[in-house]
């Protein structure tokens, strides 16, 4: 190997540089996930340099290359062993912007950097690709009249109808068209120059050069065996224990926990949602962990950097302790019940279903808090009172659909209260959220939460959750053989259809409209069987009826099963018996 360097990616695209993707490489493979992450980095670059903070940047990988022997003068070809995917999707960016711009100064400053003309004066694109990529990445890049014949049918869809489309088309094109409907969606003329600038002097990678001598296969599969991109937990393991002070006690307080078996080794590397981006379990963890010390907003795209800057000014005894401390919050969240372990749960296991609601409500931001109440509350009884009190928060405000944007700054804010505490308890939290008057942050009283059940349309997969809890809470008496419910294969069911026009006409006593209405909140929502849903589809209340009464054992469900109709009455009475269990189960 030549050299390893940090570069910025404007290095790559200048003068006449051309990078050839080796047969062996895999074809494009990102998708809408890493795109929005791309450009997410963007916009918090474009956020950064408006409060004058020209240091920010944010590193995107590692690009590894082999220079060519090239028969024509001028040309400078090289192998492309690893970054093709991050390198080709600045290109396809880098287009999409020069798409947008109007201006001709900027269009062929921008032209500079995708293709170049060398000593021949014939002009070349900056990336080869091979195999199905080739033609859609040629074509984008150098068609000189606009690359898309239905632009404007997928510049009318809205973002999350757009991001389905494209996950049908070549990566390649589905990643030009992203691009280009954000950009013309939320940049303007006067901005594009800011947004290259960042993109070539604001992503950084670790360039690597190769030596002629070096077997461009062998590095390839070693790469792709080993991994070159190290996870947040390596980095910080590596720069934590190569400490003088520090390194002593990588046995007692790392190995143990995150590398003690297979099973270990696999739990931290599971993947998790968060948000729109996957993942591991490791990350979450110690994103929690961050969050709870720093008593701020953590960015889990730079979570290292993070983690650096937080310990760069901590002397030897400091580090040791951070060492312990890490360990001793590991060992707490591993116990976290999570994956199988809410599969199937009671209605008394109070922490399962407290995490299964989080879960299924995904309200991640709420961890770090949670994840301090489980270290410092021993007691378990204090402890689940604690959870119940957040459940009816999280619930109660769901189900009113309340605004959940500022849930990040609030449990922030609240986990800053609770560290304070000389003793944390149920009531001294449920007072702090008793106080809070603004829509982003009250706790809902009973009143308002009985018409929610009313007027409230909630996404399916929160109702499932509504209905589940309820059912479980049915469930939970002596006289039940199983009080147990597993969540899979449930699904939600109106009811009285949507398509009620063909088979219900006869039976409207109200307006079309509020039928319409009703039908979509809880009163007329059961929990069935997936089969048994699918065969129920839109017919009529009777032939409903049967099937309910041949497949449902739940009394959400089967209690109202001795009506002869089902009308907008019963919904709204199904609807208020609903909301007298919820009152029990999510009290304030």
């Amino acid at each position: 190997m030549l050299s390893a360097n940090k570069e910025k990616v404007q290095s790559f695209l200048t003068g006449s540089n051309q990078f050839i993707i080796p047969f062996f490489q895999r074809a494009y493979v990102w998708n809408v996930d890493n795109w929005t992450e791309l450009w997410d980095n963007l916009e918090e670059e474009i956020a950064e340099i408006k409060i004058g903070n020209n240091q920010s940047e944010h590193f995107i990988g590692t690009i590894i290359i082999k220079q060519k022997e090239s028969e024509k003068v001028g040309a400078l070809e090289y192998d492309l062993i690893d970054g093709q995917q991050r390198l080709t999707t600045i290109c396809l960016l880098l287009r999409a912007f020069y798409d947008f711009a109007e201006e001709a100064n900027l269009k062929n400053w921008i032209k500079n950097f995708l293709v170049s003309v060398d000593s021949y004066g014939e002009q070349k694109i900056r990336i080869i690709h091979s195999k199905v990529d080739a033609k859609y990445f040629q074509k984008l890049i150098l068609d000189e009249n606009g690359n898309i014949d239905d632009w404007e049918l997928f510049s009318e869809l809205k973002l999350s109808d757009l991001e389905k489309k494209v996950d049908n088309l070549n990566n390649i094109l589905g990643a030009y068209i992203y691009f280009r409907y954000r950009i013309e969606k939320e940049s303007q003329q006067d901005s594009i120059r800011d947004y290259i600038n960042i993109i070539l002097e604001k992503l950084p990678v670790i360039h690597m050069a190769l030596s002629k001598n070096d077997d461009v296969q062998q590095i390839f599969d070693t790469i792709n065996s080993l991994g070159v991109k190290l996870t947040t937990a390596e980095l910080l393991k590596n720069y934590l224990y190569s400490k003088r002070a520090v390194k002593s006690y990588y046995d007692t307080f790392w190995s143990p926990v995150f590398e003690a078996d297979e099973d270990a080794i696999e739990f931290w590397n599971r993947d998790r949602t968060s948000g729109r981006i996957r993942r591991t379990t490791v990350e979450l963890f110690l994103y929690s962990y961050l969050v709870i010390n720093k008593e701020s907003s953590v960015k889990i795209e730079s979570l290292f950097k993070e983690f650096k800057e937080y310990l760069k000014n901590k002397d030897d005894e400091q580090l040791i302790s951070f060492a312990k401390e890490i360990f001793e919050y590991a060992e707490v969240y591993k116990e976290l019940p999570d994956g199988e372990n809410l599969t199937e749960i009671s209605f008394i296991e109070q922490d399962k279903r407290f995490l299964h609601i989080v879960r299924e409500f995904e309200i991640t931001t709420i961890f770090p808090l949670i994840l301090f109440i489980y270290k410092n509350v021993i007691n378990q009884g204090e402890r689940n009172a604690i959870l119940n009190v957040f459940e009816s928060y999280l619930t109660r405000r769901t189900i009113c659909k309340l605004t959940t944007k500022n849930y990040n700054n609030l449990f922030i804010s609240l986990l800053a209260e609770v560290k304070k505490m000389a003793i944390i308890s149920a009531q001294n939290i449920k007072e702090i959220l008793s106080k809070y008057t603004e829509d982003t942050s009250r706790f809902p009283n009973d009143d308002e939460f009985k018409k929610a059940f009313h007027s409230s349309k909630l996404i399916n997969k929160y109702s499932r959750e509504v209905l589940y809890c309820i059912a479980l809470y049915q469930l939970n008496h002596d006289y039940t053989d199983n009080p147990k419910l597993n969540i899979n294969g449930f699904s939600v069911e109106h009811i009285m259809p949507k398509k009620w026009r063909n088979h219900w006409n006869d039976k409207l006593e109200k307006d079309e409209g509020v039928r319409d209405f009703n039908l979509l909140t809880l009163g007329n929502l059961a929990l069935v069987k997936g089969k048994l849903n699918s065969s129920m589809r839109d017919s009529a209340w009777l032939k409903k009826r049967d099937a309910l009464r041949q497949y449902s054992t739940l009394r959400q469900t089967t209690d109202y099963l001795h009506h002869d109709e089902w009308n907008e009455d019963i919904i709204e009475h199904r609807g208020t018996d609903l909301s007298e269990i919820a009152l029990n189960i999510w009290t304030k």
